[in-house]
């Protein structure tokens, strides 16, 4: 992927990164309040912020992972965060070089209160914080959403699939389900690479529809097939031997990740492969900065965020996959992948 195209993918992803920065500086005044708790008592944790200033805990740790990427806060192992050298220079009450007034000078936009509000209560406002669309998961109902979203979901697939094929081995594999695979670009694209393969895109109505259009005319008719199925609440298809979540698990908090991940457990013959291609954050959490702000959007928007590898590989081994592996593409994307014993 050339420099031009990933920058042009960070702007669309990095949306509302600043804008969560000014709300932190201008609403929440965090970074003062952080400086004066270190020096008061014991630095604070995710808990003791989202407690103290009335923060629901997945929009906190998407803030704080945010400001750690963004070089303003350090994050011990112990989840405690400090104010760097940088933030205590530029950001803090009292000193010359202080910026706040400056970043929080534009928080009286609309935008900021609705993300105060998701901070407040965790819930997300609605796609790309739009009051006239639905949170993310109910707005795909919309067949006039769906072909949008899904167009736009293709667009992106075009850069980004073809890296995440190449990186996979699928030797001796017969057949992948793309779970809620959208237009089909990233089974294509795996098939493409792997001659012999055959694909099943699953995907809910009123998307199943759309995607069949595609596929069409794309002439995908022999080698890839869609399967309308609601992968929450309808058995997944039998006979794949490899399992594709991309960009899936991240629209989904921990609890609803793991049930999809048993659910493709238990449907995955002893030796399946599990492929999760996503936006994943470091294994330490810390960055990098283009996942941070990515998982910003997703904060608002849907109900999960961007995981670490980290945290991905434990609910993988929570569920029973073994063999996990983690291996960058493209794109500040990255494949992990695991395998069902047996």
């Amino acid at each position: 992927m050339n420099t031009d195209t990933l920058a042009l993918l960070r702007r669309r992803d990095g949306l509302f990164a600043t804008d969560l920065l000014i709300v932190a500086l201008g609403k929440l005044d965090l970074v003062n309040w952080i400086a004066a708790r270190c020096a008061g008592c014991a630095p604070p944790d995710a808990a003791s912020i989202g407690h103290e200033l009335g923060l629901a805990a997945r929009p906190t740790d998407v803030l704080l992972t945010l400001l750690v990427a963004m070089g303003l806060l350090d994050r011990a192992r112990d989840g405690t965060v400090r104010l760097t050298p940088f933030a205590k220079a530029c950001l803090t009450r009292g000193s010359p070089r202080d910026l706040t007034a400056y970043l929080a000078s534009l928080n009286s936009r609309p935008i900021h209160e609705q993300i105060l509000q998701v901070l407040r209560t965790g819930r997300p406002f609605g796609w790309a914080s739009n009051p006239d669309e639905r949170e993310w998961s109910h707005a795909m109902d919309d067949p006039r959403f769906a072909v949008r979203f899904t167009a736009a979901m293709d667009s992106r697939g075009a850069h980004l699939a073809q890296a995440m094929a190449q990186a996979l081995d699928c030797t001796g594999r017969r057949r992948v389900l793309d779970i809620a695979g959208a237009s089909g670009v990233y089974a294509c694209a795996i098939v493409d690479a792997h001659p012999g393969l055959h694909a099943t895109v699953l995907e809910k109505p009123p998307v199943d529809r759309i995607t069949r259009l595609i596929l069409e005319r794309r002439g995908r008719r022999d080698d890839i097939e869609v399967a309308a199925c609601d992968m929450f609440a309808d058995p997944l298809p039998p006979d794949h031997d490899v399992h594709v979540f991309s960009h899936v698990l991240h629209d989904w908090a921990p609890d609803r990740v793991r049930e999809l991940l048993r659910r493709s457990f238990a449907a995955l013959a002893p030796g399946g492969l599990l492929v999760v291609h996503d936006a994943h954050l470091d294994p330490d959490g810390r960055g990098p900065l283009a996942v941070a702000e990515y998982s910003v959007l997703l904060m608002l928007s849907t109900e999960g965020k961007c995981y670490s590898v980290t945290e991905m590989a434990e609910m993988m081994r929570e569920i029973g996959f073994r063999w996990i592996l983690h291996t960058p593409t493209e794109g500040d994307r990255s494949i992990i992948t695991a395998i069902k014993p047996g």
